[in-house]
């Protein structure tokens, strides 16, 4: 029980350092739209006068647990998502599930902010 407390601060504390490093606290930016046909896009925007980088990813769930997503690019390549304690996951209830669809964003290289999942793409 005590190691399962100190995991949990851990990464509560990780996640806290690295949103404040981005300069996150108002939260998560939202999903740009994109138009197209995509799979991997880096967007550089200012969020609070300060320069950064969206990381979006979007495919097929391989696999899921609470700290990664690996996901299928519609090429077949894949891509490994880091998670946080602080990552929005929509739906809310934590259903990433095996051959789900799912776009994931990360700031400035950092584990993903928001994931997205729905049965079809």
């Amino acid at each position: 029980m005590r190691r399962l407390v100190a995991i949990l601060a851990a990464l509560s504390l990780l996640a806290f350092s690295a949103g404040a490093a981005a300069g996150l606290r108002g939260g998560p930016p939202t999903f740009p739209s994109l138009p197209g046909n995509w799979s991997h896009a880096e967007i550089n925007v200012m969020i609070k006068r300060q320069p950064h980088t969206l990381i979006l990813d979007q495919g097929r769930i391989v696999q899921a647990s609470p700290t990664q997503l690996v996901l299928r690019h519609p090429d077949g390549t894949p891509a490994t998502i880091q998670l946080s304690a602080s990552t929005v996951v929509t739906p809310r209830t934590f259903q990433l599930r095996r051959g789900w669809w799912a776009v994931a964003m990360a700031v400035d290289g950092g584990p993903a902010v928001r994931v997205k999942a729905t049965p079809r793409p």
